[in-house]
């Protein structure tokens, strides 16, 4: 294979990577949640979509406003509220728990390998509805409604000049959709089963100042590229599943399940355990503070986590069935390290495959990643935070750092404006991109 043939193999990532800045960004917190609840979104966020602590609390009660004592004690809530009794006895809503959320970008690449180093086609609009039936079950759904597609001709020719302006939409499709039994049987434990992003980090993709990229660690992908079968696999990626999860003595979360992959009998697993040390519990109680002796950690909080996944895939046949298989591990640590305004976390993983690139002679490859991101808000008003990140990926094709400076502003809670700029050295050289981006959600 030719010198250029393998400087584009080892760019395909990033530019997957760049495309993938006109996507919808997805959001585990949604106005529908504000207005059931009567609540501000800062009641769950610093800037939206990254969750506070009692945001995070919300998350793992499986949508349940965290501090509610049981059905009967909601009851009373809910009719003081001037709720309908006969809805809220049926479990319905009262206000249809569906929300929108729109992006708008302008990227500007000066290495772009398409020559195209400013583009301004870049939007998004997707849907999100989410919510608790009483306090038996709870279900997520976001849908994409439209995402930038890639520019395509209207004629046989190719020709730039003949390109339609507006690209078409991606396939609709949905991302999550997942439905939440809460203390099933009457145990502490939920279940989850549908499309989901299983629980392994500590931080669900959305949970983030900044969405693009995604942390290395949970993100990265292994293979030679995606257009020769390469495994695309990734921990945050969501998954056919079936999950239990539970919070533990106030402070620790477990969970764990199963994946089922079409095209093969075996199913992959996983688990997941955290713990909080200070600050607000996992339910959402908050602590008691000695008003009259300040100590560290009035305002310390400390979550360590550690995640294991391991499963098979492969590539598919004409009729639809895996082959070449590929069994993979992945194992990671995280830190979420909070004090009064500043956040600081962590996150590491190590993996490996048997036949990342599917091949008829297999060919093993270890794997890790890990990605360190610091940030301070300003807070109330200037309801600003900036940011920086640094990144490391090491795979078949050598090591790729990365540094990212970020600020982002709220001028309105459901509004965030963002600049980052993204500076990758990676072995075939290095890339440049800037970043600003407007979000709404309502």
């Amino acid at each position: 294979m030719s010198s250029k043939n393998n400087s584009v193999l080892i760019l395909l990532p990033l530019v997957v990577g760049l495309v993938q800045l006109s996507f919808p960004k997805m959001a585990n917190a949604i106005p529908a949640f504000s207005r059931q609840h009567k609540t501000e979104c800062s009641t769950c966020h610093t800037i939206y979509p990254e969750l506070n602590e009692f945001g995070d609390a919300f998350l793992k009660n499986g949508y349940v406003y965290p501090g509610k004592g049981g059905a009967v004690a909601a009851a009373k809530t809910e009719k003081e509220g001037g709720k309908i009794e006969g809805l809220w006895l049926s479990g319905l809503p009262e206000l249809l728990p569906v929300s929108l959320t729109g992006t708008l970008d302008v990227a500007y690449n000066n290495n772009a390998l398409d020559g195209n180093k400013l583009d301004l086609s870049t939007r998004s609009l997707r849907l999100q509805a989410g919510g608790a039936f009483r306090e038996a079950a709870g279900f997520f759904l976001t849908y994409n409604l439209y995402s930038q597609g890639v520019q395509t001709s209207t004629s046989s020719t190719t020709s730039p000049s003949n390109n339609a302006n507006t690209p078409p939409n991606n396939d609709p499709d949905i991302n999550e959709l997942f439905a939440i039994w809460r203390h099933a049987l009457g145990t502490p434990v939920n279940l989850r089963i549908g499309r989901m992003e299983p629980k392994l980090s500590l931080w669900k993709k959305s949970d983030r100042v900044i969405l693009t990229p995604s942390y290395a660690s949970t993100a990265y992908t292994v293979g030679s590229s995606f257009s020769n079968g390469a495994s695309p696999f990734a921990l945050d990626a969501p998954e056919d599943a079936l999950e239990l999860n539970s919070v533990v003595a106030n402070r620790v979360f477990v969970a764990g399940g199963i994946v089922d992959r079409n095209g093969q009998h075996h199913k992959d697993g996983y688990g997941h355990v955290s713990v909080k040390i200070g600050g607000t519990d996992l339910n959402g109680k908050e602590p008691e503070v000695d008003m009259e002796n300040d100590s560290v950690w009035d305002f310390l909080t400390l979550t360590l986590g550690g995640f294991g996944y391991v499963g098979s895939n492969g590539k598919f046949s004409d009729q639809g069935i895996a082959q070449f298989r590929n069994n993979f591990y992945r194992a990671g640590a995280e830190f979420d390290l909070l004090y009064k305004r500043a956040h600081l976390k962590g996150s590491g993983t190590l993996g490996h495959d048997d036949n990342p690139s599917f091949a008829v002679t297999p060919s093993g490859l270890d794997s890790h990643a890990y990605a360190f991101e610091g940030e301070y808000m300003f807070g109330v008003p200037v309801n600003l935070i900036a940011l920086l990140r640094y990144e490391y990926q090491k795979n078949e094709t050598g090591g790729t750092h990365r540094y990212i400076p970020a600020i982002s502003y709220a001028p309105l809670q459901n509004t965030k404006v963002s600049l980052q700029y993204i500076y990758q050295d990676a072995p075939a050289g290095t890339d440049r991109t800037t970043l600003a981006s407007l979000a709404f959600s309502f």
